[in-house]
């Protein structure tokens, strides 16, 4: 007889996304388990949604797939926060809701985007309590960087001084979630949402390490917190814009990964992102996001070790393989990304030369100003480390440089010729680059860096109301079902606005406690 192993007791995700596989015997649930509150996931949303819900009194139980409560990144977004306000930081929030509509082509749900802004600043504020009681430093960042684009001072970094990033934040949540009694369990992943035609949802089941399946009961509600879909290839094919599915997800690009640990602090581990929630959400009829779904993009550049703030991102001289020049390399990262994206080979040439370490601080983001010493987005060191590796070319003539690039000579010599041209007259008439990062290649070394785009996440999800329930087909609320963090849609449209930094953690942590205290009021 045969025996399955693990990987064939999982959901078989050769399923049509739409159609569910075939229901779980009875016979096979090994455990069984009752909560009010069921939590699906344990990133800054889940572990956000458990303790706001055993805060509430009631009994949590929160599952994960991975062996760890998981994070990523560094900015959270607030609107008048206690700390915003101690510091004469004051942002116009009708506007900020404008423009996230307005990148979306309005095709979110206002009332949701709303719901976020009016909660957002007392939701970091139960933080800040946290991070205070733990004596973790908060550091606001106003980004001031002159742009021609709105550019909101929403940033809040958890334990700046120790780059403790979004690390020390989960950490925070997770002592309080043990704190509270939560019955957490990791590598859980879940399988399958228990509805009854269109009744209520009342569980999920999830299978533990052994391959066995668990049947957790919730009383009031689940809570899914399950993440993106960014490692299911063929759900980035079929939700995203055409351009996303042609590109890779940063992190399974980062060889060092002793190094991005250290940066991030703790855990991340994106290949157990392969869009659980959504899948079982749809199985039970709820409503996804029209597609194309917004994906967040990086740019990225080719170094030896993955350093992510680095030379070769700043807005120097961008060309494509033709050796033209193609964009205004000052847009915000995101936004550079989708012209990166429509080059040959989806990549770019970044140019600069011997003036780089004095003119450098103007070019780099303020964004980060108050994150650690000077060198954290910089150190010479790493320069040297890309040329011996053959990532970072030198040159010591425009024509040398551009045979060592492989482009051709001609249009590369005269590309550079006409954005000396420019940056002498500091006014960018071909692209309308802000004079302040307007510079000369002119001055021997020369130097030229690949950057390419890759997406952290997707962020189209199922589609939810302004109490964070999940939606049927119908617009109809599904009983029971909550959604928050990326498995939640209704928010974003086919961009992701970078111009608010922080906005997707924001958004998760702030539907991820509202969710955990509405299922918990749930009365049923």
């Amino acid at each position: 007889m045969h025996r399955q192993s693990s990987d064939e007791l999982s959901v078989p995700w050769n399923y049509n996304l739409e159609n569910p596989p075939p229901p779980i015997p009875a016979k096979d649930i090994k455990e069984t388990a009752t909560a009010d509150v069921v939590v699906v996931g344990a990133g800054i949303s889940g572990l956000a949604a458990a303790l706001s819900a055993a805060e509430a009194g009631v009994k949590t139980i929160q599952i994960e797939k991975g062996p760890s409560y998981n994070f990523r990144g560094l900015h959270n977004a607030a609107i008048a926060s206690r700390l915003q306000k101690e510091a004469g930081i004051e942002v116009d929030k009708e506007h900020l809701i404008y423009t996230i509509m307005e990148t979306a082509a309005y095709r979110g749900d206002q009332r949701v985007v709303k719901t976020w802004a009016d909660n957002c600043g007392q939701v970091m504020d139960w933080l800040l309590d946290m991070a205070e009681a733990a004596n973790i430093g908060v550091a606001l960042d106003p980004t001031t960087k002159p742009w021609y684009f709105p550019n909101y001072p929403v940033i809040h970094v958890f334990d700046p001084e120790n780059y403790g990033w979004q690390g020390s934040l989960a950490k925070m949540l997770m002592s309080n979630i043990s704190a509270r009694g939560v019955d957490y369990r990791f590598e859980n992943p879940a399988v399958r949402l228990l509805r009854a035609r269109k009744g209520r949802v009342t569980g999920v089941i999830a299978r533990n390490k052994d391959g066995e399946y668990i049947q957790f009961n919730a009383r009031k509600g689940v809570v899914l917190c399950t993440g993106d879909y960014g490692s299911d290839r063929k759900m980035v094919e079929k939700y995203c814009w055409k351009g996303v599915s042609e590109i890779t997800s940063l992190y399974p690009e980062m060889t060092d990964l002793a190094y991005a640990r250290q940066q991030i602090v703790g855990p991340y581990d994106n290949k157990v992102n392969t869009g659980d929630g959504h899948k079982m959400g749809m199985w039970i009829g709820a409503a996804i996001d029209d597609p194309p779904h917004s994906a967040m993009l990086f740019d990225f550049t080719i170094w030896s070790k993955p350093r992510l703030f680095d030379l070769a991102r700043q807005p120097w001289l961008y060309v494509n393989l033709n050796g033209e020049r193609f964009m205004n390399e000052d847009l915000p990262w995101g936004y550079e990304c989708s012209q990166i994206m429509q080059q040959p080979s989806n990549v770019a040439w970044s140019i600069w030369d011997a003036k780089y370490d004095q003119e450098w601080p103007k070019m780099r983001s303020q964004c980060c100003k108050n994150m650690g010493p000077p060198t954290y987005l910089w150190n010479p060191e790493w320069l040297n480390e890309a040329i011996r590796d053959g990532n970072v070319l030198t040159a010591n003539t425009i024509e040398e440089l551009a045979q060592k690039m492989g482009v051709p000579v001609e249009a590369f010599k005269a590309t550079v010729t006409r954005y000396n041209e420019l940056a002498r007259a500091g006014k960018d008439q071909d692209f309308g680059k802000h004079p302040d990062r307007l510079t000369t290649v002119e001055r021997p070394l020369f130097y030229a860096a690949q950057v390419t785009a890759v997406y952290l996440v997707t962020l189209g999800g199922l589609k939810i109301n302004s109490k964070l329930q999940v939606l049927d087909v119908e617009g109809n609320v599904i009983p029971g079902l909550y959604a928050a963090g990326n498995v939640s849609g209704s928010f974003f449209g086919s961009h992701y606005p970078t111009t608010i930094p922080g906005l997707s953690h924001s958004r998760a942590w702030t539907f991820g406690r509202l969710a955990g205290l509405n299922a918990a009021a749930e009365e049923v």
